[in-house]
């Protein structure tokens, strides 16, 4: 079987990859020669663990064309990959549109039964009432000759080759039992996982209803710990411990508790960023108003994601006394595991930092690269994060990286100057045996540095 993916970018080219690693033929359509010469030579142009050994291992099964005829009179499923960004009010549809009008032309001389498979993120309704119009009267035929599916995809940046290669559910909206027919077939490759069928409109919401879900615990988790920092002796990592240990929430099975993943997300931190929680909750919101539906947790959830990171900075702030000038943020990637800076918490501490005309210095294990095309010299950047924390007043620890792990707590204390405070933003040192070099406030984790270190509390 051959596919052919439209868009090469995080979600494309994943899915591609990871299809042609199921023994499928693969046709990637991209206008960018540059993205293309470096995937020819079996080189991933994103950050994304595993994705180039895949590349290069699936070289034979993945062809690389600027020809989107090519592509399509060689394929029975197109899967549109592009992006949808959020404009300020709505998500831009441009992109879905220009690709759903190009393939029409295309279709209109080619012969043979095709789907039209949208995996771009976009709000109920788009794939039946915006791809398929325009799809069908560029080619000039009808739903006897092109069938149309909405089949979301759930990645997860730095794990994203894991996710698609064991994904946990396949979420398929089509339009007719000859689509999900030949869907089914696409994902042959994974016979285990459960598949959802059902209409376009409903996978579109599965897809923003997941991500909104996600985001509203991560924020319901920081609100609750700004409750729990008004209040003497309250710990929130202790009141999320004791609220998980509900049965429905982690469950007793066979004498064994299990937690799920998902109270990860109850933790805690300086709110959530990256390409899809900010961007899909905000469309979801707008498509809300849209349908003159008067909610408004969506809006309050990203206020008070909106509200952390600033509340993190004024807490170092508030901790510190002296004289504050430098300020150092190690990790400016939203999450680890990926170079992807967009609405990055560790982007955003930065920017406060500046505004507020504070020297700032950055360090990431992935991200320094695309941290520098956004700030350019308006900071200064550090490959090695011993040596971008030893002029620093306040240091905040804004990604999770393993790696920050590996530093000791003497490591630490030889190059934090005297006076200095860290604000541990995602409790990454939480596990530290030795624990008297940390106080809870509230969101974060403190370590001065002026002698005698502040006792546990």
């Amino acid at each position: 079987m051959s596919i052919a993916v439209l868009g090469t970018g995080y979600v494309g080219l994943v899915s591609a990859v990871c299809l042609a690693d199921t023994g499928k033929n693969v046709f990637c359509i991209d206008k960018d020669d540059e993205k293309l010469n470096m995937i020819k030579k079996g080189i991933a142009p994103i950050f994304e663990p595993g994705l180039d050994v895949l590349l290069k291992k699936n070289r034979k099964r993945i062809f690389l064309t600027k020809d989107l005829r090519q592509a399509v009179e060689n394929s029975t499923v197109i899967f549109i990959a592009v992006g949808t960004p959020f404009d300020g009010e709505h998500i831009d549809l441009t992109g879905i549109k220009h690709a759903a009008q190009e393939i029409g032309q295309v279709m209109r001389t080619v012969k043979g039964y095709r789907v039209i498979a949208v995996k771009s993120t976009v709000v109920p309704g788009t794939t039946v009432n915006v791809v398929k119009p325009i799809v069908l009267e560029h080619s000039g035929k009808t739903e006897h000759d092109v069938g149309f599916c909405m089949n979301p995809e759930f990645l997860r940046e730095g794990c994203a080759v894991e996710d698609f290669s064991k994904p946990d559910r396949i979420v398929l909206g089509v339009t007719s039992k000859r689509v999900e027919e030949i869907m089914r077939e696409v994902y042959s490759g994974y016979p285990d996982t459960d598949i959802v069928i059902t209409n376009p409109s409903s996978a579109e919401m599965i897809k923003y209803t997941a991500n909104a879900y996600l985001a509203l615990t991560i924020s319901y988790a920081n609100e609750i710990a700004r409750i729990c920092e008004k209040v003497n002796e309250v710990d929130s990592e202790d009141v999320f411990h004791g609220v998980v240990l509900d049965k429905r929430i982690s469950p007793v099975i066979d004498d064994k508790r299990i937690f799920p993943q998902l109270i990860t997300y109850l933790k805690a931190g300086c709110g959530f960023g990256g390409s899809c929680f900010p961007k899909d909750v905000k469309a979801l919101a707008a498509f809300e108003k849209d349908i003159n539906i008067e909610g408004g947790l969506l809006e309050t959830l990203l206020l008070i994601n909106a509200q952390q990171v600033e509340h993190v900075f004024q807490t170092g702030v508030r901790f510190f006394n002296g004289l504050l000038k430098n300020i150092t943020i190690l990790g400016t990637a939203f999450k680890p595991d990926t170079d992807d800076i967009r609405e990055s918490p560790g982007v955003k501490l930065a920017q406060i930092a500046l505004d507020k005309g504070y020297t700032v210095s950055v360090h990431d294990y992935a991200a320094l690269e695309n941290t520098r095309k956004y700030f350019g010299e308006r900071v200064y950047y550090y490959n090695n994060p011993l040596e971008a924390i030893k002029d620093a007043d306040i240091i905040f620890v804004a990604t999770s990286w393993n790696k920050y792990l590996d530093i000791s707590d003497a490591e630490f204390e030889k190059k934090m100057k005297d006076g200095a405070i860290m604000i541990d933003c995602r409790s990454l040192y939480k596990q530290r045996v030795h624990r008297s070099w940390r106080k809870r406030i509230g969101v974060c984790y403190e370590w001065r540095q002026q002698g005698e270190f502040i006792k546990w509390k």
